[in-house]
This record gives structure tokens, sequence and C-alpha cells, in this order.
């Protein structure tokens, strides 16, 4: 397989995994790079010519828009945009190329098509990462991979290290999809740590000795009433944070204000002891909140400066022994163990 057909399939294997996963942006940017893998492969001077004046403008068009749903205005104009000047690059008489190519060339003034296109796209990666430092999305950073890997094959204008350098950003999209979905699928976005699903997996394969740990933010319902579910997210995020900084037990949100942790090997004759230091780095927290608004009536006035409050957390831990030998059984026992905590007068830690 030459370089140029392996570098079309993966940017086709691309497209096609961007659609299936509705990552509709990285979808247009890995169909632009098809079509100037193609454009690079037919040899022909004005293809080339075409794609590399004209398809980094649609990229920086697409990099610039919001996601667009697949079935959108936005995502129809680029359609649209990019048939188009397909259509002129490959059938316009020459004098309408020429004046639409001359157009484009206007955007990057005295810069060969190759350095242009290099430029442009390289523009996008830019806007990217942006967008990256913003948002912290996976796919954003992925992107930047993508564009930078383009914009150095745009560069080359059509040599075998263009087809080259096309593969590696066809092969970083789609890695950069599968991460981006695995992210979605198995980390809570709000604490940031590993969620149910990823939970119920980890619980799958447990075996030898070890130890869970129910953990439970006490009076959260009282706290959201009082501050807002703005600064209760506020506090999962910063309980979460604390509880992945933690080094006995791998950390999971298990849903709402509770979380799991998990001590596998010879750390679970210790859970009790690492459960006690993260009670006790939560307890020092100081996290800063949106002031609750007071209102008259139903109309809200101006809101107060942020606020800092402090959370505890009520801990049961239940390490695999005599009477509880699979998951299920440990984990009632932990659970238990929590209850029996927050009868006690919550923030400690209660073994089962």
């Amino acid at each position: 397989m030459t370089p140029a057909v392996a570098a079309q399939a993966l940017l086709l294997a691309a497209t096609l995994l961007a659609l299936a996963f509705h990552r509709n942006r990285a979808m247009q940017a890995f169909a632009l790079l098809l079509v100037t893998a193609v454009a690079m492969a037919d040899g022909r001077a004005r293809p080339l010519e075409g794609v590399l004046r004209f398809m980094p403008l649609l990229l920086l068009l697409c990099t610039l828009m919001p996601e667009p749903r697949l079935l959108s205005r936005r995502h129809l104009l680029l359609l649209l945009l990019g048939g188009g000047l397909a259509g002129v690059s490959l059938a316009a008489p020459e004098h309408v190329y020429r004046g639409l190519v001359d157009a484009a060339a206007w955007v990057v003034p005295g810069l060969s098509a190759p350095r242009g296109a290099s430029l442009l796209v390289g523009l996008a990666a830019g806007l990217c990462l942006l967008r990256f430092t913003f948002t912290g999305r996976p796919m954003e950073f992925g992107l930047v991979v993508v564009l930078a890997l383009a914009a150095a094959a745009c560069g080359y204008g059509g040599s075998p290290a263009s087809f080259v350098l096309l593969g590696a950003a066809a092969a970083a999209g789609i890695l950069s999809v599968l991460y981006a979905s695995y992210r979605m699928a198995f980390i809570d976005p709000l604490s940031q740590l590993p969620n149910r699903r990823a939970l119920d997996e980890t619980l799958a394969r447990l075996s030898g000795g070890y130890a869970l740990a129910m953990v439970d933010i006490d009076h959260f319902k009282q706290f959201n009433d009082t501050y807002g579910h703005d600064a209760g997210d506020v506090v999962l995020t910063a309980v979460g944070r604390a509880l992945r900084r933690q080094r006995g037990g791998n950390a999971h949100r298990y849903g709402g204000e509770e979380f799991c942790l998990v001590f596998e090997g010879a750390r679970a004759k210790q859970a009790a002891m690492h459960c006690e230091q993260a009670r006790e780095m939560v307890q020092a927290l100081r996290i800063a909140v949106p002031a609750p608004s007071p209102k008259r009536g139903k109309i809200a006035v101006v809101k107060r400066p942020a606020v800092e409050v402090s959370v505890t957390i009520s801990i049961g831990v239940a390490v695999r022994g005599e009477g509880r030998r699979n998951v299920g059984e440990v984990l009632k026992a932990a659970d238990q163990a929590l209850y029996r905590a927050k009868g006690k007068g919550r923030n400690r830690v209660v073994e089962a």
C-alpha cells in the first residue's frame, strides 16, 4: 500500500469514526483533509492548487463555528461550499477558476499555495488550541495535533512526505475520537473521577485481598438548599479532587454526593488509615462557592460576593474476608458502615 492510499484510507476511517461518535466538527475537518489527500494523489496541477487555496479557508470556517448538529444549516453550508469549490477546481472555466483562486490567495498575499495553506491550517490549529484552553475538552486538543500535522503536510505540496504527514494526522484523529469517547463513557465530567460505569468494570475484575469504602458528603442536601446547585457542583469538584489526591485507593464517583474508594492488595489492610487521611484532607478544605442570592418574592436582586465554605465526609469501609467473599457483600458491608458513621454524628470513618 502506497503512502497516498494509506493516508486516504486512514482519513476515511477517521471521518466515519467521528461521524459514528457524533464528533461533527472533527468529522468536517477529517473530510476536508480526505479531499486534500485525494487531490494531492490526483497529480494534476489544477486540483492540487485548488485544494491548497480553498481547503484551508473551509477548515478555518469549520474551527470558528460552534460544534454543529449533523442536520443543521451550518453543516449544510459547509457541505455546499466544499462541493461548490470542488466543482470549480475540477470543471469550471479557466477564467472563473483563476478568479476564485486569486481571491483566495488574497488572504495570504505573497505566499505560494503550499505555504499559504500551511499558514492557514496552522491558524486553524491555533484556534482549536485556544478553545482547548478554555474548555479542556480532549477532542479540541486532538484537533490541534491533527491540524498541526496537516499544516506541515500542506507545506510539502503533494510530495510523498505530505501523505506520510496526512496519515499521521488521520491516526491522531482516530486516537482522539476514541479517547474523547472513552472519557465521555467512563469519566464523570464534574469530579473528573471514573464514574459508576467504570466502577462496575473495576469491581468485576477484583480478586484477592481488597477493601471498599463508601464516602458521603455530610448534609449535602441542606447545603444545596442553602447555597444552590451551582455551589454544590463546586463542592463535588473539590471533594473529588481531594479524594483523587489520596494515595491509598482509587476514587470513583458513585452517584449524587457519594463516592467509592477501591483499595487493592496490600493497601486493603491500611484502608481505614487511608480513609481517615482522606477525611482530614476534605475537612481542611476551604472552598470558594457562589453566595446565595437574596430574593424579594420571586425576583432575585444583586448577587453577593463568593463565600468560603467547608464540608465534611463520612466513610464506611469494609475489607474482603470471612463472611463477605464477593464484591456485592463487601460493598453492602461498606454501605452499612457508612450509615453507622452517619448515625454516630458524621465526619468519621467506621469499619465494618
